[in-house]
């Protein structure tokens, strides 16, 4: 019985996942306005929050928060409409790193899956704003990206992820980011 207890002591001691687990944390921001003239534009705002846990140097479990935003007015010689929308995305993503984390060049890709809660209104001036029923749900998502070190701890991060989202009628669409920001490692 004793040695069975000293080779499962070994085998946790020497176990990669007996390594000091790196800890990263992440934000992203995201901006977006076009304007068409002083009384049709279109704007949208995309924030970002990643925990990511290395089990391994270059494999990682990601937990992420996506808050967007999107407003657009559209007027004629009548009316006047406002359209805004937002979602919030709460995911998990195995992440793998092309590169170990010395690297001042770091590419990875990723994968997951998301829980989105979506909401919509429709606002004519002098008029009711109208709620429009909305589908949340479960959608997998993936994404790439590249992280490049300017010190030991912070890295600048671009990213680009796509999420397969459920839509009202029961398919789904492709909605994709295109994100910037810095990450630390703790």
């Amino acid at each position: 019985m004793h040695i069975w207890k000293t080779l499962l002591i070994f085998i946790f001691c020497y176990s990669p996942l007996s390594y000091a687990l790196v800890t990263e944390i992440g934000v992203n921001y995201g901006y977006q306005k076009k304007t068409f003239n002083a009384n049709n534009y279109y704007q949208s705002e995309s924030k970002t929050a990643t925990l990511s846990l290395y089990f391994w140097e270059r494999v990682a479990l990601e937990f992420g928060y996506t808050d967007s935003f999107y407003e657009s007015q559209e007027s004629d010689a009548t009316s006047t409409r406002v359209i805004q929308q937002s979602s919030k995305a709460t995911g998990v993503d195995l992440i793998y790193v092309f590169a170990d984390k010395t690297a001042m060049v770091q590419p990875y890709i990723k994968g997951g899956t998301s829980y989105i809660a979506k909401k919509k209104q429709v606002r004519y001036v002098n008029a009711d704003t109208i709620d429009i029923p909305t589908k949340d749900g479960m959608a997998p998502s993936y994404g790439l990206g590249v992280k490049i070190k300017f010190s030991e701890r912070f890295s600048f991060k671009l990213g680009y992820d796509v999420w397969k989202t459920p839509l009202d009628d029961g398919d789904s669409a492709d909605d994709s980011s295109f994100k910037a920001g810095i990450s630390m490692y703790l």
